[in-house]
């Protein structure tokens, strides 16, 4: 005997098991939830609650890429504050812990008349003592290697139409372009707009940001010299490659409305020639498109120069449509600069993001030789080391660390003989211990190696650690109103690399102060 269950009919005919008001309800949380997530994007100061910042890869995507990102809490934090940068600078510098300022000493005069070989020049006037008013800490130049810098800002000073131009290399202390924006702010301020400077195609860190600039980018896969996978081993001056991964590729490089970069004179693409080379859209502004072949016999470093009326512009780069031929990864491009024609000076703000201090040898040698002639910097800035001073899996081998430090000066300074060089130290890294904040005990041995290896490359050094502070700096900086370095004490807020920009500015005005006052050699 069988036994049949009845099923009572779902109410109006609705077949068994749909619950709209079940339906309803879910879409009514998801509304909730999207209004709560939209909050941090609609208000200044909640930066941090955004689940996915400016440029940020799409979540979950570098789960399944091959070429994972690199980033953390802490560094997006650091990097998502702009509503700090509305604060005052002389009131940021007073309210910063900093050290007490050094005794400076008017240094006399000791021009010598030109010989008759020389041309005669006007005296450049001495640095309003000002400039470098609560100074830290001077640069260390025992064999006079910031000299080639100095000579150029003096042609800039003297109103010729020539550009000085500086780029740093840091790690991600530097990755969103803070320190180097509030330097090129201010070196800008005294000697002239010379333009925002180096800028990536795309970016190669999730968290790498270019302040001064109106960047945008889309469909590029990047090859960054940390992980030394790129073609060739060519990674551009700034360490990124951006290869097209479909015809969709873009990107967008435009002046900005206030501050630094508000007019450019020309933009140079920095890009790579090779066999398999595809072709590369270029419009300016509104203008028609011309397009580029990036083909060649050899692998070849090209420079395409474009040259607008000074003011404001936009830069367009497209990758030619694939029904006209184009292929993947047929495009190899480095980056661009925007400059002026000057007189003035550039900052090139270069954020190697999760790097160690060896892997500027991990470039082709030949290859970064012709970068560095190409884009000819009068000075060289390296702001390494702070991963090797923090890191627990990779042991610091002193030996080694000098070793290769030292060839990766050389290798630079050989690339352009007549570039000043100058290495700047570490910041204090901090740790917490039984509830207190204190300086990881192998911070002061790295800066006194870097130092060392500084002098012995007859590179000039700027201690970095005393100048804000030395021990117990993170502590007392992350204890101020406002915070200057992140939770993680080893990376600095907006604020925090607006007080170190400041500092490096100082001590290049006071170097700059004592090269006049020692009597300019001939150009």
């Amino acid at each position: 005997m069988s036994t049949h269950v009845k099923t009572a009919p779902s109410p109006a005919g609705r077949p068994g098991g749909a619950h709209p008001a079940g339906v309803w309800r879910a879409l009514l949380i998801a509304g909730f939830a999207a209004c709560f997530a939209w909050i941090p994007y609609a208000f200044d100061g909640l930066e941090d609650f955004q689940v996915v910042g400016p440029n940020d890869a799409i979540p979950l995507t570098d789960l399944i890429s091959a070429s994972p990102r690199q980033g953390g809490a802490s560094l997006a934090g650091a990097l998502r504050r702009p509503s700090l940068l509305e604060e005052d600078d002389e009131a940021l510098m007073e309210a910063a812990p900093l050290p007490e300022a050094v005794r400076v000493e008017p240094r006399q005069s000791r021009r010598r008349p030109p010989s008759e070989d020389e041309p005669e020049r006007t005296p450049l006037a001495r640095v309003d003592p000002e400039e470098f008013e609560g100074l830290t800490r001077e640069i260390e130049d025992p064999r006079g290697s910031m000299r080639g810098f100095y000579q150029r800002l003096a042609a800039v000073e003297r109103d010729e139409r020539t550009l000085a131009r500086l780029g740093v290399y840091g790690t991600s202390t530097n990755g969103a372009d803070r320190m180097t924006s509030q330097l090129r702010r201010l070196l800008q301020r005294r000697f002239g707009d010379g333009g925002k400077g180096w800028v990536p195609v795309a970016a190669g860190w999730r968290y790498q940001r270019h302040q001064d600039v109106d960047w945008s980018y889309d469909h590029w896969r990047t090859y960054v010299v940390n992980r030394a996978n790129g073609p060739l081993d060519r990674y551009g001056y700034g360490g990124v490659l951006a290869v097209n991964r479909h015809r969709g590729a873009e990107s967008h490089f435009g002046t900005t409305d206030s501050g630094p970069g508000q007019a450019v004179s020309v933009f140079r693409l920095f890009h790579q020639a090779f066999p398999e080379g595809g072709r590369l859209q270029i419009r300016v502004d509104d203008g028609p498109a011309r397009t580029l072949d990036t083909r060649a016999d050899t692998p070849t470093d090209r420079v395409e120069e474009i040259r607008v009326p000074d003011g404001a512009h936009t830069l367009h780069l497209s990758a030619v449509g694939e029904e006209d031929g184009q292929g993947e990864e047929d495009l190899r491009l480095y980056g661009v600069v925007m400059e002026r024609d000057g007189p003035g000076v550039v900052v090139d703000g270069l954020a190697l993001i999760g790097a160690f201090t060896r892997v500027l040898r991990l470039w082709n040698a030949e290859h970064l030789s012709t970068q560095i002639q190409q884009r000819d910097p009068n000075l060289m800035v390296f702001w390494m080391g702070a991963n090797d001073a923090v890191s627990e899996t990779v042991p610091f081998v002193e030996d080694q660390y000098r070793e290769h430090y030292r060839g990766i000066l050389r290798r630079f300074q050989d690339a352009n003989p007549g570039m000043s060089c100058m290495v700047m130290s570490i910041l204090d890294k901090g740790e917490r211990e039984g509830g207190r904040i204190r300086t990881r005990a192998r911070v002061p041995r790295m800066v006194e190696v870097q130092r060392e290896i500084a002098h012995a490359e007859g590179c000039a050094f700027f201690d970095t650690y005393e100048a804000m502070g030395g021990e117990g700096t993170m502590r007392r900086w992350y204890g101020s109103s406002p915070r200057l370095v992140t939770a993680d004490l080893g990376h600095l807020t907006a604020s925090g690399s607006r007080v170190m920009g400041t500092l490096v500015y100082r001590a290049l005005m006071k170097g700059f102060d004592d090269w006049i006052a020692d009597g300019e050699p001939a150009p």
